[in-house]
């Protein structure tokens, strides 16, 4: 059974599960043989890849299967199976990618994109050009200090160049990829839906949502499809391949799978919700513990002052990306709840803060940013 567009982005909001059709086990309990050094090999020559030779294979966390792979000259690429289950036809990476390349991005921002080398006709495994193991935003949020703030400048700089680009022209030939907001317009779920609810806190979650379902209806009166968005930017999708210090652009962005047009803001919102994530992953909510908002708020303010530098952002983007980051802490909550049958601690401040970022946005803005140079957010 294929499911929609829709259907997913209910399930994945609203927190039941869509049951994955077919018979075909997890890519973790695949045959080792699928993803070895010769089987690597095997693929890499039959499209023509420069080298071929493999020194070694490394598993990436996914849900499809996915290896970096190590080449004899010390180069890395990076293959990816189709999901089997899901997307058959799911050429999206492919085609966002393609699409990169006929923009006119300088040069130092289309470097920090990875480009799509080859796709195997017979396998459909795509190859992507791929740098060394480095340190994520997840890695850096994990850290005590705040995120240096070279590395969100320069983050901040790249996607103010993505959003900036001219899409009118290319936008009209790809129109299925013109994505709309990442939550339903309508949150009254259905008998079969609610029978699929997950956990505990099923009812506790989906209680919050459906109080948020006017907010979600005018997010999708606000949404403009008018820029190129990356649309996950979770903290394992920004790389730092270089130190702050060494002079080259040091962000890498990869994963373009769900990329299309849609609202800038919601690419800059979702960054600033994984920010919010990482203090919340780390920090123990004693008694008086405050140290935790400097630090989003200094790395909030470092990653919009440089944004709104490049780019103009109003009043109204402000109040726009705070609500969009409480959705990315409000589906964070939802895949905890799918995932361990519980929200728990995580989950149940996700949802929290969440519903408070949607709810008012005006005051989280005042919250995350510091007073003093709150001016410096808004052109």
């Amino acid at each position: 059974m294929r499911y929609s567009p829709e259907d997913l982005l209910r399930a994945r909001t609203l927190g039941f599960l869509i049951p994955r059709p077919g018979t075909r086990p997890s890519p973790r309990m695949e045959d080792e043989e699928l993803v070895s050094s010769e089987s690597v090999g095997r693929i890499l020559r039959a499209v023509g890849h420069r080298v071929h030779e493999v020194i070694s294979v490394t598993r990436c966390i996914s849900r499809r299967r996915v290896v970096l792979v190590r080449l004899v000259d010390d180069s890395f690429v990076l293959l990816k199976w189709p999901d089997e289950d899901i997307d058959v036809e799911n050429n999206y990476e492919t085609t966002m990618l393609g699409l990169l390349d006929e923009v006119a991005l300088p040069p130092e921002i289309r470097a920090a994109i990875p480009r799509i080398l080859a796709v195997d006709p017979q396998t459909r495994v795509v190859v992507v050009d791929a740098i060394p193991p480095c340190p994520s935003l997840h890695d850096l949020l994990g850290n005590e200090r705040p995120v240096p703030e070279p590395y969100l400048r320069a983050l901040a700089r790249i996607l103010a160049s993505l959003h900036g680009v001219e899409v009118r022209g290319i936008r009209d030939g790809h129109h299925d990829r013109t994505l709309g907001p990442p939550v339903p317009r309508d949150t009254l779920v259905s008998t079969r839906e609610y029978a699929n609810g997950c956990g505990l806190d099923f009812d506790d979650y989906l209680r919050s949502m459906q109080e948020l379902e006017p907010r979600f209806r005018e997010l999708h009166d606000r949404w403009t499809p008018n820029s190129l968005i990356h649309f996950d930017l979770g903290g394992d999708n920004v790389l730092f391949p270089v130190a702050p210090s060494a002079g080259a652009l040091p962000v890498r962005l990869i994963d373009w799978e769900l990329a299309g047009f849609g609202d800038p803001m919601y690419d800059v919102g979702f960054l600033v919700g994984q920010l919010f994530l990482g203090e919340m992953r780390r920090v123990r909510f004693d008694v008086g513990a405050t140290d935790w908002v400097s630090r989003i708020q200094a790395n909030a303010h470092d990653f919009m002052s440089a944004y709104s530098k490049a780019r103009s952002v109003s009043e109204e983007d402000v109040r726009r990306l705070v609500q969009y980051a409480g959705i990315a802490l409000l589906v964070h909550s939802t895949v905890r709840l799918q995932q361990i049958g519980a929200l728990g601690r995580i989950g149940h401040l996700c949802l929290h803060f969440g519903k408070r970022f949607v709810q008012h946005p005006d005051i989280v803005s005042m919250l995350l940013s510091d007073g003093r140079r709150r001016k410096g957010w808004v052109g």
